[in-house]
């Protein structure tokens, strides 16, 4: 029989040892999500490295490899962004000072349009009116918004330290990756027991799925993006498709990418290929998530639309960024996991009929 000192002893370590747990989490609370991404990425490349390992390199070196291009992958695009905005703020100020900007005339073809010509040639030409009053309303908002967009700087370079830190993590997940993933197994092992490997062969699926699904749209939205803009004629076709490609992420983000750009267009006196870029972005590449993305994490596990959609969003708004992932990952998982135990249980019932409580006698 337990004595009372001895059932003190045991709350006391109980206390000590989720104190000791709260510390912990507290001095790597800002750490958090800098480790999530290096987990992330290093779960999406761990086959690569893998392959590094196989050509005799020391797990320090093959985490070096993974990094470096990773890093310069990652950080360049942040960093030339971070040192243009001042720049960019002060041409844009500029151009907002200086002589106004004609708004173009309607082109011939929309004019000789058969029904519609007139009444879309008159409501091209109220564009201009409206366009002199938000180039009004912009010089008045211009020091205000340059004082944010140099905020936003500042902030950007904040982030990049953050990324920094992610990429130190990435290294040693690689590096000391298989002794952790070990002893998370063995954790598990005490908590889930024989079902250990099954839930973490549901987990592992899940995530594979969202990440390989939601990073493989993107990257496919982010192509054609890139087509679209050197058809068109854009300058700078594969920064902006670079941009395009963490804005795709997210559902109908990309509009961020190709309005502003068919605005500028429509400024340059380009209609035709403003117009064919907003379709372009509209038939086209606004469509590829619609079946991209649930055949690609279909193939992994079954989860319907309207959860990858709710995982997204829902995580973005949870989470911040991250979320894109890990909402979507929860769900799954869940999901998963919910389907697995049904399944076993509608087995139980036909191989054991007794299993629900009944008596066949």
């Amino acid at each position: 029989m337990p004595t009372a000192t001895s059932r003190y002893e045991k709350t006391a370590s109980l206390f000590a040892l989720g104190l000791l747990l709260f510390g912990c989490y507290q001095v790597l609370k800002p750490f958090v999500v800098d480790m999530l991404w290096a987990a992330i990425l290093s779960f999406v490349t761990w086959p690569m490295y893998h392959k590094l390992r196989a050509y005799k390199l020391t797990a320090t070196q093959a985490a070096t490899c993974m990094v470096l291009p990773i890093g310069l992958f990652m950080l360049t695009p942040f960093v030339a962004a971070a040192s243009a905005i001042p720049d960019d703020v002060n041409r844009l100020l500029q151009w907002l000072s200086g002589q106004p900007h004609a708004w173009p005339p309607a082109p011939a073809w929309l004019r000789e349009l058969p029904l519609v010509g007139d009444d879309a040639s008159e409501t091209w030409q109220s564009f201009a009116e409206d366009s002199n009053r938000v180039l009004d309303l912009a010089r008045k908002y211009a020091l205000p918004a340059s004082s944010w967009a140099l905020e936003q700087g500042i902030r950007l370079a904040g982030e990049l330290v953050h990324m920094g830190f992610s990429l130190l993590a990435l290294f040693f997940f690689y590096r000391d990756g298989e002794q952790a993933a070990q002893h998370f197994v063995n954790l598990m092992q005490r908590l889930a027991g024989e079902n250990t490997q099954r839930i973490l062969a549901i987990v592992r699926s899940s995530l594979r799925a969202v990440v390989y699904g939601i990073l493989g749209t993107a990257l496919a939205q982010a192509l054609a993006s890139i087509l679209g803009f050197i058809i068109a004629g854009v300058p700078y076709a594969f920064a902006l498709g670079f941009a395009a490609f963490f804005l795709m992420i997210i559902p109908a983000a990309g509009t961020l990418v190709w309005l502003p750009i068919s605005a500028w267009l429509l400024m340059e006196g380009e209609a035709g290929w403003a117009l064919f870029l907003a379709a372009w972005f509209l038939l086209l590449v606004g469509t590829i998530d619609n079946w991209l993305r649930p055949l690609l994490i279909s193939r992994e596990v079954e989860l319907p639309f309207v959860l990858i959609l709710f995982g997204i969003l829902g995580g973005l708004l949870a989470f911040g960024f991250i979320g894109v992932f890990i909402g979507p990952t929860l769900l799954a998982t869940c999901y998963a996991l919910m389907s697995d135990w049904l399944m076993r249980k509608e087995h139980e019932v036909l191989t054991n009929p007794n299993a629900n409580g009944q008596d066949t006698d």
